[in-house]
């Protein structure tokens, strides 16, 4: 992945930041923090740095908000597997976001569980394109902005965790390839077991309509 940063720069990030939005299960905080660093070196500007990993993110979370908005609760057991923490949901989600608006979508961001299905969230809840848009922006700005600026904080010490990396390059690649290979087993399991929830949950819901129809 730090090859990819490095060959193909700022169109790497944005790849970078759409996939980890997207869904995919890859960690795109050690990339962001290493790239950060690289950009020190490489010549990488460090503004364009953070701006092309949030732009790549705010396509992914616009594509996501779209869909669910245009198909609803089709799509609600696939976006609980946006994210591989163990008790997010996105009706939960959705809860706050229904409750708190475009304030609770900038820190969603940064909350385990919560910033991959914050748009999937705004589609359910019904939030305005332009203020989940705007919103989002602004959240995926702070946050591809704190990690590459963390990594470029720490430049040295990017540098001698990349070389420790690169010593050890094939246990690495094998090391973060069952990793990637797990999350996405993780992921299948929970839209699996959310399904089964959300099933129940709807049902649940039925008779409690059914008995205030009566």
């Amino acid at each position: 992945m730090l090859e990819f940063v490095e060959s193909y720069g700022y169109l790497a990030l944005v790849a970078v930041g759409f996939a980890e939005h997207a869904g995919a299960p890859i960690a795109s905080v050690p990339v962001l923090v290493a790239a950060g660093g690289l950009g020190a070196t490489a010549g990488l500007d460090p503004f364009l740095v953070l701006l092309s990993a949030a732009v790549g993110g705010l396509v992914a979370d616009a594509g996501w908000y779209l869909l669910v908005r245009w198909r609803g609760d089709a799509l609600v057991d696939a976006a609980c597997g946006l994210t591989s923490h163990p008790d997010a949901c996105v009706l939960k989600v959705e809860e706050r976001v229904a409750r708190f608006g475009i304030v609770y979508v900038v820190p969603a961001k940064f909350i385990p569980g919560a910033g991959n299905l914050v748009a999937a969230a705004a589609g359910l809840a019904g939030m305005r394109p332009g203020r989940f848009l705007a919103a989002n922006a602004v959240a995926l700005t702070l946050w591809a902005g704190a990690w590459t600026g963390l990594g470029r904080l720490f430049t040295s010490e990017v540098q001698v965790a990349l070389a420790w990396v690169g010593r050890y390059q094939r246990a690495a690649i094998l090391v973060a390839a069952a990793l990637v290979v797990g999350a996405a087993c993780w992921r299948g399991v929970r839209v699996s077991r959310h399904r089964e929830e959300h099933r129940g949950e709807r049902s649940d819901g039925d008779l409690e309509g059914i008995a205030r129809l009566r």
